[in-house]
């Protein structure tokens, strides 16, 4: 299983077996091609049953967390990769969170006698007085 889904762009192709097809008569669409079948299948939706799909344990597997055996066509790729696809509902809220502050590390006390320093004229006293 991969280690991290991301989501397809629009206009990015998919491909998967008929089995899992959910509305559409080819094993290949857009990602916009695959959602909008999907929405016009759930506007057949009537109570507990959908007239025009049989929603079997194949089709099921599109919102289980593994998902279904796929392949998808990036941008930017280099031609067709082979993994999963899984539908899932994303948010993006109203207003972002808002940035953490900096943390400032706390600087550890030092505890040192601070002496005076020696002026350059105690060398001269000190050569003087000899």
């Amino acid at each position: 299983m991969p280690q991290e889904f991301t989501s397809l762009k629009p206009h990015e192709v998919i491909s998967c077996e008929m089995k899992y097809q959910i509305g559409l008569k080819t094993p290949t669409s857009t990602v916009e091609e695959f959602l909008q079948a999907i929405a016009n299948a759930l506007q057949h939706y009537s109570g507990y049953n959908i007239s025009t799909i049989e929603w079997n344990s194949n089709r099921r597997l599109w919102f289980s967390i593994e998902g279904i055996k796929g392949e998808a066509l990036r941008f930017g790729a280099k031609g067709w990769q082979s993994g999963r696809l899984r539908l899932s509902i994303e948010f993006c809220p109203d207003e972002p969170e808002p940035e953490p502050e900096p943390e400032t590390p706390e600087l550890p006390l030092l505890e040192a006698s601070i002496e005076p320093a020696d002026s350059p004229l105690d060398e001269i006293r000190r050569l003087a007085e000899e």
